[in-house]
């Protein structure tokens, strides 16, 4: 019997302070609640589900003391691990000046990459408050797709 997964769920986030990255990911970002936050005194209780559109990000409680590996978006440089999830905007211009001024940004310039298919990308890296890596990402794939 084969495995057979359909499409990725959701995918959790573990912090110390729940209310700062809710307000981040819904306040900031503009997020919908998949499953709303709800303030609680209980460190156990204090999450919420944040919906992605595809996928639902899970912002869930620690105690663990420590902070995250910021990564530099040159990925032969840090180290192994998770390094970032993309957020697909149609306008990459657009979207970099709705969040100026609200994110704290890897790095000042729009990078280019290009495939030999003809699939390109422009995308620009910024950090959560936790230290995550986050894309904003213009990507032109139709054509390259279509002509293959």
């Amino acid at each position: 019997m084969a495995l057979q997964l359909k499409r990725m769920d959701n995918m959790d986030i573990l912090t110390n302070d729940v209310p700062r990255l809710v307000d981040f990911y819904h306040g900031t970002l503009g997020l919908p609640f998949f499953l709303p936050y709800e303030a609680s005194d209980l460190p156990e209780e204090q999450w919420a589900g944040i919906d992605f559109g595809n996928v639902v990000l899970y912002i869930f409680h620690t105690t663990a003391a420590g902070s995250v590996f910021r990564r530099s978006s040159v990925n032969l440089e840090d180290p192994v691990g998770l390094d970032s999830f993309a957020f697909e905007v149609a306008d990459l211009d657009e979207a970099i000046a709705a969040l100026d001024g609200k994110v704290d940004w890897v790095h000042d310039d729009v990078t280019p990459w290009h495939h030999p298919s003809g699939v390109w990308y422009r995308y620009r890296p910024f950090y959560d408050p936790d230290g995550n890596m986050i894309y904003v990402t213009e990507p032109h794939t139709a054509q390259a797709l279509r002509d293959a």
